[in-house]
């Protein structure tokens, strides 16, 4: 009975464990991998930068509809006792009075041109943070499939570790190697350890990066799936720098900018002349009632807005400034970026012509001499570790290339969400 009792609790418990194992792997598979489009789609909703660019967009707008708008106008109401001189009973006195601000048409024109100028610098500066954060989420996204290739290559260096420091111990019980060479292959695999835990929490620094981007919308244990893309042959230098000064946003909101410095001014300078408004009023008392209509001018005697005129000009030559820093910078950012390029391009030709398959070979010959006691376990690991160190730099060297087209594509100011381009 005792035997029976143990068995059906035996079987219950390797159900429960079948089960839980089962429904653990349902959640691995229930795990979606996330591919390069769905993820620069949650970007685009869900970034928190670009939400604000495109508030700051719509404040822009509004500050058109304030820009347009006219002035209102002024009520007045007065009243008080009332007393004749000619010894009439008292009474009261009243008085009504409405004051409308009249624009010139040159105050007004200046105005609505700066708030445009306006929308325009804000618009361009929206597009702007968009590119720059579509590209940086491209760069995370493929930074990611980087890492986890490292993390590849980080594992299969210490199973090769490891299968090494078993065939030295197994040579060093036998008596055919010393102990230094055990001690060696120990502290190789250790530093395989390492580097393999290290790798790894590269991913996950990886992963973070692209929550951030994504706003909070992916969950801790995403994957994404993909490889590094194949990048077309970039265009010659003169060519990039004639598109990126067409086209890069950052250089239609310097000179909006500039335009609505201009319009600022040429606002001031109309507000030198005397601004009209012009008045309807009306008082009465027991004995009349008067209704007057005037003008108002303002007379500009003391304070002719020098001080604002000069901040304006000013403003012009700032503007102007920063636009032509603005062109020197993008065009800085794009011969780094395409010499960046043509260094990786040279790299990538130089590993993928032989320097890879140089580095496997030696590895091979090496492990082949050791087990046949014609290396030493010295060479070995010295063909190992320099296996290693060709495919990291092949790694780095693909993103770098990667890196740098995305820049250029950023300079270029092409449509980071559009997936069809790398």
């Amino acid at each position: 009975m005792t035997i029976t009792v143990d068995i059906a609790r035996l079987a219950r418990g390797s159900l429960l464990c079948l089960g839980l194992a089962a429904a653990g792997a349902l959640h691995a598979q229930a795990q979606p991998l996330l591919g390069l489009a769905e993820f620069l789609a949650l970007v685009e909703r869900g970034n928190p930068e670009l939400a604000a660019a495109r508030q700051q967009r719509a404040i822009a707008q509004a500050e058109g509809l304030v820009a347009g708008a006219y002035p209102n106008p002024a009520l007045e109401i007065g009243g008080g006792p009332w007393r004749s001189r000619v010894g009439a009973e008292p009474g009261t006195t009243s008085s009504y009075g409405i004051t409308q601000p009249i624009e010139l048409p040159s105050v007004r024109a200046a105005r609505i041109a700066a708030a445009a100028a306006g929308a325009d610098s804000a618009g361009a500066l929206a597009d702007t943070v968009r590119l720059a954060i579509g590209y940086q989420s491209r760069q995370a996204f493929y930074d990611l499939l980087r890492r986890k290739e490292d993390e590849r290559l980080a594992r299969e260096n210490l199973e090769l570790l490891e299968q090494i420091q078993g065939r030295v111990q197994k040579r060093v019980e036998v008596g055919e190697a010393p102990r230094f060479e055990l001690v060696r292959a120990e502290a190789e695999t250790l530093a395989a350890q390492n580097a393999l835990a290290a790798a790894r929490l590269r991913i996950e620094e990886a992963r973070g990066a692209l929550r951030r981007l994504a706003g909070g919308a992916l969950a801790s244990g995403f994957d994404i799936r993909g490889e590094l893309p194949v990048l077309p042959d970039a265009p010659a230098l003169p060519a990039l720098q004639e598109a990126v000064l067409a086209g890069n946003p950052a250089l239609r909101a310097s000179a909006a900018e500039r335009e609505r410095a201009q319009r600022r001014l040429e606002q001031e300078q109309a507000l030198r002349l005397p601004q009209p408004a012009l008045r309807l009023g009306e008082s009465r008392d027991p004995e009349m009632r008067a209704t007057t209509v005037g003008l108002t001018l303002s007379i500009p005697l003391w304070d002719r807005r020098e001080g604002q005129i000069a901040q304006a000009r000013a403003g012009i030559d700032l503007a102007a400034a920063q636009a032509e820093q603005q062109r020197i910078q993008l065009l800085r950012e794009l011969e780094a970026a395409h010499a960046r390029l043509a260094i990786a391009k040279r790299q990538i030709v130089t590993f993928e012509a032989g320097l890879l398959r140089s580095a496997e070979a030696a590895l091979q010959v090496a492990e082949a001499a050791y087990r046949f006691g014609e290396r030493s376990f010295l060479e070995v690991l010295d063909a190992q570790r320099t296996l290693r160190v060709v495919r990291v730099d092949y790694n780095q060297a693909r993103f770098e290339r990667i890196a740098a087209w995305l820049d250029i594509e950023r300079l270029r100011a092409r449509d980071p969400f559009q997936t069809e381009t790398p």
